[in-house]
């Protein structure tokens, strides 16, 4: 592969994180956030996006296959990557190794959530059912936790990353700034995440 190649590559793979993929983890993260009104609002969100016309196709088209070119060229990315974070204390060099991490933890994550709530669950209910019961069992609550937390951490870094890459953030004040900016906005997240399985885990009980 050319270095020109590789770079724009890595231009689109970068891009690609963010739209569509990153601004799906967002809307899909919202909408789920209706399990903390309740069952019966989760379910009425869950029946009302499987209702969607040719939604199928747009998962498939819009998610599913940038997804999958995110994951593939991102697992060829962990492997070739020269990992400094046990060489060099800089934060920035740690946050370089878990965007690593966690690309291969989202990934598992994904496939996993995916195959369980979409190939094996149909109606609303039974999916509600189905991460219901998941998230009941410890194991899978904390498992839950990891990888959405995983999720997470890599959009949220990986939109500084992003920002940097395609020339936004120049210059060191700036990106600090920002640095701090997406820490918060993983933390926010990430609290509003586990409150919203715990709502989940409640259902039922």
């Amino acid at each position: 592969m050319s270095k020109k190649s590789n770079f724009f590559i890595r231009r689109f793979h970068s891009l690609i994180g963010l739209i569509p993929i990153g601004i799906f983890l967002v809307v899909h993260f919202l909408l789920n956030s209706s399990a903390l009104f309740g069952f019966d609002a989760y379910e009425i969100t869950i029946g009302g996006m499987k209702g969607v016309p040719l939604i199928i196709l747009a998962e498939l088209i819009i998610i599913a296959l940038p997804i999958l070119f995110h994951a593939v060229y991102g697992i060829y990315v962990v492997y070739v990557a020269r990992n400094n974070a046990l060489r060099y204390k800089y934060l920035r060099n740690w946050f370089f190794y878990l965007q690593r991490i966690t690309a291969v933890i989202t990934l598992a994550f994904v496939i996993f959530h995916v195959l369980t709530l979409r190939i094996l669950s149909h109606e609303p209910t039974e999916i509600i059912m189905t991460l219901t019961a998941t998230l009941q069992n410890p194991i899978g609550f904390i498992l839950y936790c990891i990888g959405i937390l995983a999720a997470i951490f890599h959009f949220t870094n990986g939109l500084f990353t992003f920002l940097i890459t395609w020339g936004v953030l120049q210059g060191p004040n700036v990106q600090k700034i920002f640095s701090v900016i997406t820490i918060g906005i993983f933390i926010v997240m990430s609290i509003w995440a586990v409150a919203l399985l715990a709502s989940i885990a409640g259902f039922g009980m």
